[in-house]
């Protein structure tokens, strides 16, 4: 479950409050469970599914743009709203806070979708309260959360369901969207026919593989015999994980050893790995928050501060014209692409990929318990390039060869279907469906589920996937390649 958030007090329905127009979501999803009774489910995992009667429905369907709160207290206020006895007036105090996240009080419509405009103001409040900091949390803080808060977390999907859900989790079983592949077994198949696999590396090492699927189904990807002479090593600063992920590992066929140590200092010799596979974990790593006074001085008021300034100056960031008054760089994944410049061997290979920006600088991402930081990718292809590497950048999407008009269920409508199948001990499980998928999943569950809806897996009202980026790294000095051209039936091979 997720942490607890900050408390909110109910709303007073008075003075301006009653004059403000009421709307509820436009992607709130209700459960039909009796003939008289409707489900829906706060934001705040922590409170209680709210039961409403076909009053309290039909109150929920006023807030439209046009009823104001008042005229909703007026005609609500005292009548019964659902089977907990709770009349008009207790719902319209709680619905439109942040752990609530039915509606929106105000003046001006909020946006087309909780992504937008004020829809995010509540998003962003509630996450707030679960970090129980705003904008930045600390250089070791992310480092603390996945060494210690996370030693007790179990061996189900919890975590990666409703704390730090990753795209690849979303696709961990066989997607239409991928053409029936897992997200394991097409990022396997892409990597074979980019040649990663011509030679074979002998050496592979996955860094912070999460539960373990992609290890797994990577693994079922290649036949048997390709995997004899390949040792996989699975590398996590999570222990939990870490023993999940060698399980699994050995599940796909590997010969699976695991290693806990932290990304940015990886406990490999110089020049003995052939290929690294991150995926989703360059925004775990350590941030370090500069002040303008630091950039433009270039010393640091502590040794973090003035490591991460010594890579500005060596790579020959440019800083801009106009700094704000601090701040946030990818320290840790500048120290993790410079590990991977020493540890790969010549010709060797690594797949990284995250979420990300190409201008300005990273902001905080609010997540349970945690804040993550967006990669900012022209600062770290500068420093890649400048390391010595070849890289090849392009859209995670792009990689996978998603058709971008792909549609899937929205990932918050699958997050409340999960709560109201847990409610009523229907399995389910939370990963990306098409309308299809969905109703395989659910059967005759489905009618009773109002305001399902869809995404084009582009829109970023879709966990954002366009945003997601891939980074192809190949270190100069491998063995020449072969190549040949075909002329009249003959093959006419050169080095390169």
């Amino acid at each position: 479950m997720k942490p607890a958030v900050a408390a909110h007090e109910p709303l007073s329905l008075t003075g301006e409050t009653l004059d403000r127009l009421a709307w509820h979501i436009p992607d709130l999803v209700a459960y039909q469970h009796h003939a008289d009774e409707w489900w829906i489910a706060p934001l705040d995992d922590n409170l209680p599914i709210v039961r409403l009667n076909r009053t309290g429905l039909e109150m929920l369907q006023a807030m439209n743009g046009h009823t104001a709160v008042g005229a909703l207290v007026k005609k609500y206020g005292a009548l019964v709203c659902g089977p907990d006895g709770q009349p008009g007036q207790w719902h319209l105090a709680r619905w439109a806070l942040p752990t609530y996240s039915f509606c929106y009080y105000g003046t001006e419509p909020p946006g087309g979708h909780r992504h937008k405009a004020k829809w995010d103001l509540l998003l962003q409040q509630i996450r707030e309260g679960w970090s129980g900091q705003e904008g930045f949390e600390g250089e070791e803080h992310l480092e603390d959360f996945h060494h210690h808060e996370l030693a007790d977390s179990g061996e189900d999907d919890g975590h990666f369901d409703l704390i730090e859900t990753t795209v690849s989790h979303l696709f961990r079983e066989p997607s239409d969207i991928l053409n029936g592949l897992t997200y394991g077994r097409l990022l396997m198949r892409q990597l074979r026919k980019l040649g990663w696999f011509t030679p074979k590396p002998r050496i592979i090492v996955e860094v912070g593989g999460g539960l373990g699927y992609l290890a797994c189904e990577a693994g079922k990807e290649l036949l048997p015999f390709e995997k004899q002479t390949i040792r996989y090593i699975s590398l996590d600063i999570t222990e939990p994980f870490l023993a999940l992920q060698v399980t699994r590992a050995k599940t796909g066929g590997w010969g699976g050893i695991g290693a806990r140590a932290n990304g940015e200092w990886l406990p490999f010799k110089d020049h003995s790995v052939d290929l690294v596979i991150d995926n989703e974990n360059m925004a775990d790593m350590t941030p370090v928050k500069l002040t303008r006074k630091e950039l433009l001085d270039g010393t640091g008021d502590r040794p973090q501060h003035q490591e991460a300034l010594d890579w500005i100056r060596r790579v020959r960031l440019p800083l801009g014209t106009d700094l704000p008054e601090d701040v946030i760089f990818n320290l840790g994944p500048f120290r993790f692409v410079a590990e991977l410049w020493r540890v790969l061997k010549p010709g060797g290979r690594a797949f990284l990929a995250e979420f990300g920006i190409e201008q300005g600088w990273p902001a905080p991402v609010k997540l349970p318990g945690h804040t993550e930081y967006e990669v900012q990718y022209s600062h770290l292809r500068q420093a890649i390039r400048w390391l010595g590497f070849q890289e090849h950048y392009l859209s995670l999407p792009q990689f996978l060869g998603i058709k971008p008009d792909s549609t899937v269920l929205c990932t918050g409508a699958a997050y409340t279907i999960q709560r109201f199948c847990q409610a009523i001990d229907k399995p389910f499980t939370l990963r990306a469906y098409t309308e299809k998928e969905l109703q395989q999943a659910l059967g005759d569950m489905l009618p009773k589920l109002h305001g399902c809806h869809y995404h084009d897996v582009a829109d970023p009202a879709w966990f954002g996937l366009i945003d997601f980026k891939v980074l192809l790294l190949e270190k100069p000095g491998g063995a020449p390649k072969a190549s040949f051209s075909e002329n009249k039936g003959y093959r006419w091979y050169s080095q390169k």
